[in-house]
């Protein structure tokens, strides 16, 4: 033992975290839309994946380090349809506390997801994989000039325009606010600088990935 064994031992004795399997993932998935539906017996929040003649879809993004990873869930009535890591499974799920119950490709499996900030812990299978989740409404700080185009991170409906076309905005005001999962959102200005348009009006549908506002910032 001395004082180099760390250096010279290093990627051994601290390796790399491996990348979430598929099966992680959409352990993780559905966590967060189960999390996202918790409301108790609200009828408009159990039915949140209803939808006439057809299903609802969610995109949800992790993060481990700089590797993005993207599971898409599609609800159905007896459950969920989950692409992650290039596989697909089908689930059925709930969700107490922070106890997850799954049957997962025709698998009853037991996981605990533990929420800090923007982390996500997954204990499974006596595995433990952590990510941060990846929401769709932040900005990052860095780097923000110029024309900034805020899209839509989901399908929604736009509530109100809270500022207005031509204004000056400080960094953190509201812009608009979007309704997306039975929820509002608030979409902020990323910088200052100046509303240049608005793509649509209030009480207008979007999809996900368009357009919502033109902001030029400083």
């Amino acid at each position: 033992m001395d004082t180099g064994l760390i250096a010279r031992h290093h990627d051994s004795l601290l390796p790399a975290p491996a990348a979430p399997t598929a099966t992680q993932l959409a352990l993780l998935g559905l966590a967060e839309v189960l999390a996202s539906q918790a409301g108790g017996d609200d009828a408009f929040v159990t039915l949140q994946g209803w939808r006439l003649n057809g299903s609802h879809h969610r995109s949800i993004g992790f993060a481990l380090g700089d590797t993005r990873y993207t599971v898409t869930l599609q609800q159905h009535a007896d459950g969920y349809r989950i692409e992650a890591a290039g596989s697909t499974l089908l689930a059925q799920a709930a969700l107490h506390g922070h106890t997850l119950r799954v049957t997962l490709d025709g698998k009853q499996l037991a996981a605990t997801v533990v929420r800090h900030g923007s982390q996500r812990v997954l204990f499974a299978d006596g595995e433990r994989v952590a990510v941060d989740y990846v929401d769709p409404y932040a900005f990052s700080e860095a780097g923000v000039h110029g024309e900034t185009h805020l899209k839509a991170p989901m399908p929604g409906r736009v509530v109100a325009l809270v500022a207005e076309a031509g204004a000056r905005i400080a960094k953190g005001e509201p812009l608009l606010i979007l309704e997306a999962m039975k929820m509002e959102h608030t979409i902020t200005a990323p910088a200052d600088g100046v509303v240049k348009a608005f793509y649509f009006a209030a009480g207008e549908q979007v999809g996900d990935g368009d357009e919502l506002v033109d902001f030029e910032a400083d």
